[in-house]
Parts: C-alpha cells; sequence; structure tokens
C-alpha cells in the first residue's frame, strides 16, 4: 500500500442476490484528503462508503485484490472488529439527522453513547469531551443544545449534533452521505465550511458522497464518479469540472441552471450520452419582450394583506401568538413563474397553503381574476383549489402505496370529472402522455418507479383537474441532478403547451433564477422584495437577499 494512501480499494466487486451491484472499482483515499463521489442515485455511491465501515447487507459478498484502510486488510474481519473500526477509526453522517437521531433521548445522552465504551475517561470527563466537540461543531450554546431532544433543533442544528457524534471518535475518515441534501442553502453553505475547517483541524480525511455537484465542487480534492456501479472518471476537481471526458460526467456537470446563461432546455445525461443536445440560449432582450407582454394582462391571482397567525400552547401561562406570516400582497399573471425564496421557517410553505385555504389567513383577501374569494363559501373555495394544484417534494410519499398509477389518476377524474370508465382510461392515457411517460406504467405501483417516474405521476394528477396554476413545494429538492433537469424541462414545456402558471418554491436558488420571470424574498413571514429573476440575483435591495446569493454554491 502507498504510505501517502489511508484508504486502497483495487478491483473490487460486489455481489448482493447474486447481482452484481458494485463492478470493479478500484480509488484512493490520500491521508488529509478529500474525496467526493458524484452519480445518480442506484449508482453504487452509498454501498461504496458502507463498504468501508462493514454496514453491509446480510445476503452480500464484497470481492477485491485490495481492499484496505489504514494497513489494515478490511476482507473477513469479524463483527467485533468491525464495532472497533466505528468505535475508534471511521466516522459516519448520514443524509437525514431526525432519522438518524433517537427522538426520544437528549442530544446528551445520545453523543454519551458514542464513548460510553471508553474506560479510560471517567463520567465528567464524557460530559466535558460532549461539550467541547459541540463548540467544535460551532454549537457554542452547548448547555441548551446537551438538554434538547432532536425535534426542539433546526435542520442544520441536528446535522450539527451528527457531526459531533462522529467527531467522538476522532476519526482518521470521516464519511458524509448526502449531509446537506435537506438543508437551506444558507445551512448547506455552513456545513460545507464546517466540514473543510473540521478536516484541517483534525488532520482526518472526508469521503463525501452528494448528487449536488455545486457542493462536490466547494469540498472535494478529487472526484470520483459513479454510474450503474462503475467509476467512469475520477481526477481533480477542478480537472473534472472544467473538462469532464465522459460523457456521463457532461451530463451531471451541465444539468445544473448556469447562473450566467439562461438555456431554453437544459441538458440531461441521456442527451449526452447520444450526443445530440444544442444549447439554446435565451438573450435578455427576447425575456425583456416576453415580460413586457406578460405584465401587461390582467393579474390571474391577487394576493391583498393576507396574515396568517398560530398559537402556541404552553403548560403554564398564556399561550403566545406565533405571525406565521405578516401582511403580504402580490399578484401573479397567466403564463408567469413566480419563484418564492427563503430559509425555512420563512413562511414559504405557509403561504402556498392560505393560498388554496388548507390553511386559511386570518385575514386579507385573495382574488381571483378580479373577483374576491369568500373562504366561507364552499363552492368558491372548490372551484379555486381546481384551479390551483400542488406538486410536493417527495414523491413517494405523495402517492399512495397501494394503488397503480391508473387508480391513481382515475380516482381523481372519478372525482371530479366523468364516472365513464372508457373516458376516464382514454384521459389517463393521455395525461401520461402529457408527463412523458407511455401506458405501460398504468399497472405500476409507487415502488416500481423511479423517483422521477414518481414525480412524472404527480404532476400527472395535478393536471388531470386542468388546472390554471401549479404550485411547486421543492418539487425537484429530492431528485438527482440530471432527473431533476428533466422535470424542470417537462414544468417549461407543460407551461407552454397548457398555458399555466407557477408559483415555484425552493431552497435551491439556481433553480429559481431558472425557472422563474420574477423572485419573492421571503424572511420571518415578511416579503422583504420582490424582482424580475435576473435583477434579482445581479443586484438585491435586500441585504438578506444578498446572503442567500452569495450562497449560491
Amino acid at each position: 500500500m502507498n504510505k501517502e494512501f489511508l484508504v486502497e480499494v483495487v478491483n473490487a466487486s460486489l455481489l448482493i442476490n447474486n447481482e452484481y451491484i458494485l463492478k470493479n472499482i478500484s480509488f484512493y483515499i490520500g491521508k488529509e484528503e478529500i474525496v467526493g463521489i458524484v452519480g445518480e442515485s442506484g449508482s453504487g455511491k452509498s454501498l461504496t462508503a458502507l463498504s468501508l465501515i462493514g454496514l453491509l447487507p446480510e445476503n452480500s459478498k464484497l470481492k477485491a485484490k485490495n481492499f484496505i484502510f489504514n494497513y489494515q486488510d478490511l476482507r473477513g474481519l469479524s463483527t467485533k472488529d468491525w464495532k472497533s473500526i466505528r468505535r475508534s477509526k471511521i466516522g459516519m453522517v448520514f443524509q437525514e439527522p431526525q432519522s438518524s437521531l433517537n427522538p426520544s433521548l437528549t442530544c446528551e445522552k445520545q453523543l454519551l453513547e458514542a464513548v460510553k465504551n471508553d474506560k479510560k475517561i471517567d463520567s465528567t470527563k464524557k460530559k466535558e469531551l460532549v461539550k467541547k466537540v459541540l463548540n467544535e461543531v460551532q454549537l457554542f450554546d452547548d448547555k441548551r443544545i446537551a438538554k434538547s431532544y432532536p425535534h426542539e433543533l433546526s435542520g442544520g442544528q441536528k446535522q450539527r449534533v451528527m457531526i459531533a457524534m462522529a467527531l467522538l471518535c476522532n476519526p482518521k475518515l470521516l464519511i458524509a452521505d448526502e449531509p446537506t441534501t435537506a438543508l437551506d442553502v444558507t445551512v448547506q453553505k455552513e456545513i460545507i465550511q464546517l466540514l473543510k475547517s473540521l478536516q484541517v483541524k483534525y488532520k482526518m480525511s472526508i469521503l463525501f458522497i452528494s448528487h449536488d455537484l455545486s457542493l462536490v465542487k466547494k469540498l472535494a480534492d478529487r472526484v470520483l464518479v459513479m454510474n450503474n456501479g462503475k467509476i467512469v472518471e475520477s481526477g481533480d476537481t477542478n480537472k473534472i469540472f472544467r473538462n469532464p471526458n465522459h460523457n456521463y460526467t457532461k451530463g451531471l456537470v451541465f444539468a445544473r441552471p448556469d447562473n450566467k446563461i439562461r438555456l431554453e432546455r437544459l441538458p440531461t445525461v441521456l442527451d449526452y450520452q447520444s450526443n445530440n443536445f444544442k444549447p439554446k440560449i435565451i438573450t435578455s432582450s427576447k425575456r425583456k419582450i416576453f415580460h413586457k407582454k406578460l405584465y401587461s394582462q390582467k393579474p390571474l391571482l391577487k394576493v391583498k394583506k393576507i396574515r396568517k397567525n398560530y398559537i402556541k400552547e404552553k403548560w403554564f401561562g398564556k399561550p403566545s401568538i406565533f405571525e406565521a406570516l405578516k401582511p403580504i400582497s402580490f399578484s401573479l399573471y397567466p403564463g408567469e413563474t413566480l419563484g418564492i425564496v427563503g430559509e425555512s421557517g420563512s413562511g414559504k410553505s405557509t403561504l402556498a397553503k392560505t393560498l388554496v385555504f388548507l390553511d386559511p389567513p386570518d385575514s386579507g383577501e385573495l382574488m381571483w381574476l378580479g373577483k374576491v374569494i369568500n373562504p366561507r363559501n364552499k363552492l368558491q373555495v372548490n372551484s379555486l383549489r381546481k384551479k390551483i394544484q400542488f406538486i410536493f417534494q417527495d414523491p413517494f410519499a405523495a402517492l399512495h402505496p397501494f394503488k397503480t398509477v391508473g387508480s391513481t389518476l382515475d380516482e381523481v377524474l372519478w372525482v371530479h370529472e366523468s364516472k365513464n370508465k372508457k373516458k376516464n382510461n382514454y384521459r389517463v392515457e393521455k395525461l401520461l402522455e402529457q408527463v412523458g411517460l407511455s401506458f405501460k406504467y398504468v399497472n405500476r405501483y409507487p415502488h416500481e418507479l423511479s423517483g422521477g417516474q414518481r414525480q412524472r405521476i404527480v404532476i400527472a394528477r395535478a393536471l388531470a383537474v386542468k388546472p390554471e396554476v401549479l404550485i411547486c413545494d421543492e418539487s425537484v429538492a429530492a431528485l438527482d441532478i440530471s432527473v431533476q433537469a428533466q422535470i424542470l424541462n417537462l414544468l417549461n414545456d407543460l407551461k407552454s403547451n397548457l398555458k399555466l402558471s407557477f408559483l415555484f418554491i425552493s431552497h435551491d436558488l439556481a433553480v429559481v433564477k431558472y425557472m422563474s420571470d420574477r423572485v419573492m424574498v421571503m424572511k420571518d413571514g415578511k416579503l422583504i422584495e420582490i424582482q424580475e429573476s435576473d435583477a434579482l440575483y445581479e443586484s438585491p435591495n435586500k441585504k438578506y437577499t444578498q446572503k442567500l446569493v452569495d450562497s449560491i454554491l
């Protein structure tokens, strides 16, 4: 083994249920080096990481010429040996901290569990160590954090606790598997900066796994690109991102919206693999002509000073009032995509729910084509809900697991349109066609579909009632970068073909800029700024907006 390597893997293959999931992969991680792994879901990223800490499925079989960590051969280790490695040499930070942390234990108890087997340290020193490591991850309010349960912390704080837990074993290698996926863009930036500073301070190596290439570009020294269980390209980060060689890598790199130019369609992996992508740039003059025509129309939806309060119950004393939405006013025009950005808790999703009276506003007016909607008038509210439909973040959670694609779509048609089976079957076929799926998917269940296919079904269901507005609430956040490009292209096609308007909510500012005509910025329940998207990103009026723009990695 090369003395400069911490990890050396040569010709490794992983067999699960007689199927090769990892196929003859070779890579190394240098001492004090950060290596990124990128690729779509199912490419083998996480299994590669799990193989390094002995957490593979029981029915798996790993074969390798070399599989070495810190001069130790990892092949054929006992359960006891693997526990020892995980306890003292390799730490891991998982994607979803809420799922990884025990909801019934305080953070202090969970952190102490990580060092409970260390007999060299007494209980007092263990608590001091927990305090120290919380400060290391910039949780300086360590007393409150230690006594808190996971649900009492923000997403960023929970992820910092997970990093602190991994650091307690003073690892030589830290594996971070999609550690920032569910976090706001500003919190993502903070976590990336934190990992970089900790890597230098602890003199450790990091294996960073993500489908967000902008994060990998910011953090990693070298990159491994995985596709279908193989490493198709590897090398220096700057070189890979500046001049990728493999068509698959090109598809991943260029599928993310570019902040400097605006394309009519985003390229996908399939475009590069078939060598048929020809970029078409939308010029600023073309956008100005479109916007002049767009904003000469009467508003489709007009919101005037809507406000939403929640009452926080207390065990002792009077309940307090939380003002989730402070008086907000704006308009949405026919054919417009209005982006909504802001950190978690800014009121984005609350606003979306008030617009269809799922969470009725406490005051203010909502007008549809100039007519005020009475929240007590069920006919008016039901009519509005048909005109405004939602596309949610997690397509798997949004679909019934025991209903086929056909029955999911037919149910909506049966309730809102027709009880004629033949007519509904025809409509189901047309809906699938609209979202780029063939009729063969009609008898499939959600678990038999990919993430992108599930999101297409959710979009088809929303289109079933022939809406005029789609509210996309983090609708591409859970998707791989290339699948995300496919869905964004599809949404733009539907907008053009069906004359739709969009409210596009996301924490990914690059995506919002690409999709939107105008962008609203929300903070603490307030609308603090609204501008044409290019103008907002080039010269924001508020410091908070500048902070968000600066966080684009």
